[in-house]
């Protein structure tokens, strides 16, 4: 049975993530995030990269939230993307590694008084240890589709162990389907573990209902309304009002009520239950960061 982890790049110059990724594994998918394997035997690694950073930094930050690892990649001369991609990193709560062809203190001086100041700095990332993505209960869907003979059809990645004829609720929609066929790589399989880019088939599944979803769960709860501790970065205003929760791959809006270091939330959609969500404003003017900090809900 298949199980991996999930590495996402992060650069200001596009290119450069590329390269890196290139080191670990093969590109696969060409989209708003590439992705790229590598198979050593049951295990896939799976790198993920955006391509639409600076203009658009949600995708980058559900690419982040699904990661175990963070490569971050500091260039000679760092601008604001820098900055900001470095309070994505920290933000997620992911392993960090920071690449880079400036001296260790120069790194450090960039990243000064958040978590990520006191991570490892390498010139290049040639390897990932091989692990499990931890079991969160839900996959995460991020493409529905028909196909003929087969009928309606999921991709995404599995961040819980599931087998054939196994019934999952697929969120936002709540409807239970059960999973037909699984395929990794394009293979048939009789079941997945964590951390591994699925195709599922789907029974009492219609097209057009699961091009609403964006998670199947199973046994993970539901967050809509909840408090959480919000943690923010000194120069971040966050008041009450309107964001964007990001967790488990997926960006929800959501409103929030801070006070006192814990914030009322309601999010416009439920997502499954996570560590931690990153707070993003991306309203905020150009040159400012638009990474505001993390919510840990309070159970």
């Amino acid at each position: 049975m298949y199980f991996g982890n999930i590495t996402s790049v992060l650069s200001s110059d596009p290119q450069r993530a590329g390269k890196i990724a290139e080191r670990l594994g093969k590109l696969h998918e060409n989209a708003k995030v590439n992705i790229y394997y590598r198979r050593n035997g049951d295990y896939i690694r799976s790198v993920l990269v955006g391509t639409q950073y600076p203009e658009k930094v949600i995708c980058l930050a559900e690419a982040v939230s699904m990661s175990s690892t963070v490569i971050l990649n500091v260039p000679d001369s760092p601008k604001w993307t820098d900055g900001e991609l470095g309070l994505l990193a920290d933000s997620s709560g992911a392993k960090v590694i920071i690449t880079s062809s400036l001296p260790e203190d120069k790194v450090r001086k960039v990243f000064k008084g958040i978590g990520i100041e006191n991570a490892e700095i390498v010139q290049e990332v040639n390897d990932i240890p091989e692990g499990e993505e931890r079991d969160r209960g839900f996959v995460y869907v991020d493409k529905a589709f028909n196909v003929k003979g087969v009928g309606t059809v999921v991709t995404g990645f599995s961040f819980t162990q599931v087998e054939l004829h196994e019934k999952l609720t697929a969120v936002p929609v709540n409807k239970e389907v059960e999973v037909k066929t699984i395929q990794v790589l394009d293979e048939d399989q009789k079941g997945v573990k964590g951390g591994v880019r699925i195709g599922f088939s789907l029974r009492n599944a219609k097209e057009e209902d699961m091009k609403d979803a964006y998670s199947l769960v199973k046994n993970a709860p539901l967050l809509k309304e909840f408090e959480a501790e919000v943690v923010t970065y000194p120069w971040a205003q966050v008041q009450e009002g309107n964001y964007h929760v990001v967790g488990g791959g997926v960006a929800v809006t959501s409103t929030l009520k801070v006070g006192g270091g814990t914030a009322q939330v309601s999010l416009s959609s439920p997502l499954p239950k996570v560590e931690r969500y990153l707070l993003l404003n991306v309203n905020v003017k150009q040159g400012k960061p638009r990474v505001l900090g993390y919510l840990k809900p309070k159970s």
